[in-house]
């Protein structure tokens, strides 16, 4: 076995460098101890971050690092180089005294400080798996297996191979998984409870899994106070989210069918020119946007600048009370802006028009919400929370039809502080007829229907379970008790748990706080750190950890850009979380693990997971369906299978209609070509004459054609795998060039040929040359004609369509 590099390198750093002896009269914790209280652990760019808003409102500059590429070597190079040339005095002079005091005096706490160290990269030390895990599993024989928080770590080691570190061991992974459950861990209970409910590597449970996340979640539940539960329930800043939301989604805007995870981005400023506004606005369009003049008179015609100013102020005031993913809260200062909002523009109200109204009320309202939950505040101040509520309800439904959201506030002070049910529950049915409220409203009321039972309320288990749908946080957990006591007299242990389960991943806070430090650490580059703090909370069951884990282990290449190079360890990794992720709705997540089949050559296992996908009404699936049986990828080659299902991606998503369309004239002529050769076109595809070849289209073989010439340049030698392939591909072209020549049937498709274009990518060009000298010609009648080509619209079965896009997409 050989010696790792960067093993080597702390080793003659630790010897060489400090001048110690190896044998010491005291063991050196003590002193080691006191240099590290007086450092700082590990660093919160969130918490220490001032606003970073781009130019564009609503759109936040995360900076995450996201590397495409992993080399193992590579990482032991950065290792030795960091303690070479990068570390400080005090770092070296730190780990030295740790050493010692592992090594020759086996003190189980420094030898937990070093595998922390060499897992989450405390105090600036840089990420070594091989480390971590060497220290790690030392700190569990020291302390004799007693440490639930290590033996967790060690179960999600043995149970990924800690990504091609050490052998993947799921028996061990789960034996420490089940120790560590037996003395407390919440995190090893959730992820044995996911894994019996899923069978994963252990036979399928639903009775088990139910028994444990009950548990949990009884657990959770019982850390809240009856005044948290009941009335405030805390607010909390999620970081459940998967990465590649951030950028749109894994297949991006038009073609994810996944809602974005991102709740928390900044406020996207509304469009105030939309119908909607400019209805409420009484007609009147305002054109301008911005912070507008620093007048706050509203005497002044036609008062666009003070819409804007207030449209400002709210979202800002909105985003620092619920804080974004690159700036936590800040509740004083939402509070402190609003104030100054209060002083400033009430005494103006009588001048405002409904748009203005509208946005001012809706300050008065965060106002009052922030005075009632007390967040910024000593305690909450129940009378001042209900002046700028009540203030909040006159401002917006005096004038306009809609209703205030601090009616919610305003039921419950009257619920809980003043005891009036009966008027609380007027409060909570004049926001039911509005759709902004959550679903605390029906939580309440369904409360209030099991106290009083003689009030003309719907059933509470229907209340209950809308509030859930609405993901109140308080009424899943509630929801989730009424179904496993057979309150709908139809009790179901499958979706009980899944019950029990979105309540957990609901309350990260407490089963799974690392999800913040895995964003933290994208943020300071951390990726590798960043995968492991995912990975924790994949092997709990997060969806959102499963793609982001694999996400950071393995992403799908662009056009033109070479697959990412890693470890083949990490790409299957990869495949299984995306697998999981789709095996828990994510449709998306189906498809990225068949296009990342489909790139290892693997058409088989991607035609699989297409036709899961496809069964769940993915259109992006069931494309990638059509394709592979145009092209006889994994199935025998079928025109009219492929056709059918290229139409019915036009029943999920009608977007997509040029590109269907196109795509279904150009398997027509394909079909009529194939009809008229006999199906013995030479060339059709490279596949059709040298078995098992990936296959290209001309682009990627003209981009291809560039590498292999700078790797040529570059001095590659013959011993190279690549370039012996390339070899025996020009002699095979080379031969079949003399057979022509032989037959003295040289012909122009030959030349193409020779160019490395193919039938299908000439009918694909020829098509969209038709269409665009088509629109050319169009275009020059028309302007010679007279005709007004700006006011016509182009639609085909009332569908329109970005056509140059598709286009290019196929």
């Amino acid at each position: 076995m050989r010696l790792k590099l960067g093993h080597l390198v702390s080793w003659l750093l630790t010897t060489c460098l400090i001048s110690r002896t190896l044998v010491k009269a005291q063991d050196p914790w003590s002193e080691a101890e006191i240099l590290l209280q007086n450092s700082v652990k590990r660093t919160d760019p969130i918490a220490s971050s001032s606003k970073q808003f781009s130019s564009d409102y609503g759109v936040e500059e995360t900076n995450l690092y996201i590397p495409m590429d992993y080399s193992l070597e590579r990482e032991e190079l950065k290792y030795a180089k960091y303690w070479e040339s990068e570390a400080t005095d005090w770092s070296r002079k730190v780990y030295q005294l740790l050493w010692e005091s592992s090594n020759n005096y086996n003190n189980p706490q420094a030898t937990n400080v070093l595998a922390n160290m060499h897992l989450w990269s405390d105090y600036g030390i840089p990420h070594n798996k091989t480390l971590a895990y060497e220290y790690l599993n030392k700190y569990n024989e020291l302390t004799n297996f007693s440490d639930s928080d290590t033996l967790f770590q060690l179960a999600v080691m043995h149970s990924t191979g800690l990504f091609g570190t050490i052998p993947v061991d799921p028996v061990k992974g789960l034996l420490y998984y089940q120790r560590s459950a037996s003395l407390g861990d919440i995190r090893a209970k959730q992820a044995l409870a996911y894994k019996y409910l899923s069978g994963i590597n252990v036979p399928r449970d639903c009775n088990k899994a139910l028994l444990l996340y009950r548990e949990i979640a009884d657990q959770v539940r019982n850390s809240y106070s009856d005044q948290q539960w009941e009335v405030i329930f805390p607010y909390v800043e999620s970081y459940n989210v998967r990465i590649p939301d951030f950028s749109e989604g894994l297949l991006g805007r038009s073609l994810s069918s996944m809602a974005l995870s991102t709740k928390r981005m900044a406020s996207a400023r509304p469009d105030i020119t939309s119908s909607f506004l400019t209805k409420m606005n009484g007609g009147n369009i305002v054109l301008q946007f911005g912070l507008g003049s620093s007048s706050s008179s509203f005497s002044s015609d036609p008062d666009e600048d003070n819409v804007d100013r207030l449209v400002d102020i709210f979202f800002t005031a909105w985003d620092d009370y619920k804080g974004t993913y690159t700036r936590g809260r800040n509740c004083e200062r939402a509070r402190k802006l609003l104030e100054f909002t209060y002083r400033e523009y009430d005494g103006d109200v009588r001048l405002m028009d409904n748009l203005q109204r509208f946005f001012y009320g809706r300050c008065l309202d965060l106002l009052g919400h922030i005075y009632f939950t007390g967040e910024g505040l000593d305690s909450p101040n129940i009378e001042l929370s209900e002046k700028y509520l009540k203030r909040s309800v006159i401002v917006i439904e005096s004038s306009q039809s809609l209703i205030s959201r601090a009616n919610i506030d305003l039921g419950l002070i009257q619920q809980f502080y003043y005891k009036n049910d009966t008027t609380a529950i007027g409060f909570y049915e004049r926001i039911l007829e509005s759709k902004n409220h959550n679903g605390v409203v029906y939580f309440q009321l369904a409360k209030l229907k099991k106290k009083y039972p003689h009030l003309k309320l719907s059933d509470p288990f229907l209340l209950m379970f809308t509030a859930c749908s609405r993901n109140y946080v308080p009424a899943i957990y509630e929801y989730a008790r009424m179904t496993e006591q057979g309150v709908n007299k139809r009790y179901n242990c499958e979706e009980t748990a899944y019950l029990y389960k979105n309540f957990l991943e609901a309350e990260e806070i407490s089963v799974a706080p690392h999800l913040k430090t895995a964003y933290a650490e994208l943020l300071n580059r951390n990726s590798e750190v960043a995968l492991w703090a995912y990975t924790l909370a994949a092997e709990q069951g997060f969806e959102t950890a499963h793609v982001s884990a694999a996400y950071l282990l393995y992403q799908l290449p662009c056009n033109f850009e070479e697959p990412p190079r890693t470890l083949h360890a990490r790409k299957l990794m990869a495949l299984a979380y995306y697998t999981r992720a789709f095996k828990q709705d994510n449709l998306d997540a189906g498809v990225v693990a068949g296009d990342v089949y489909y790139l290892m050559g693997n058409y088989t296992s991607a035609l699989n997971m297409y036709q899961s996908a496809s069964l769940k009404f993915s259109p992006q699936a069931i494309w990638d369906l059509g394709y592979m049986y145009e092209h006889g990828l994994g199935v025998e080659k079928d025109f009219h299978l492929a056709k059918r299902y290229y139409d019915q991606v036009l029943e999920h998503n009608s977007r997509l209609y040029f590109a269907v369309k196109l795509s279904v004239w150009k398997l027509k002529l394909k079909s009529w070509l194939a009809l008229i050769t006999g199906g013995k076109v030479y060339g059709w595809r490279r596949e059709d004459f040298e078995p098992g070849a990936k296959p290209q289209s001309w682009y990627q073989k003209i981009v291809k054609s560039f590498q292999k010439a700078g790797r040529e340049n570059s001095g590659s030698s013959s011993g190279d795998p690549q370039y012996q392939q390339n070899s025996q591909y020009r002699q095979h072209q080379e031969q079949n060039q003399q057979h022509h020549q032989q037959n003295h049937t040289s012909s122009l498709w030959d030349r193409f040929q020779s160019l490395g274009l193919h039938m299908e990518d000439l009918v694909s060009i020829a098509f969209v040359l038709l269409i665009f000298l088509v629109s050319l010609v169009l275009r020059v009648v028309a302007a010679r004609r007279g005709w007004n080509m700006n006011n016509m619209q182009f639609q085909v079965n009332a569908l329109g369509g970005n056509f140059e896009l598709q286009v290019f997409a196929i």
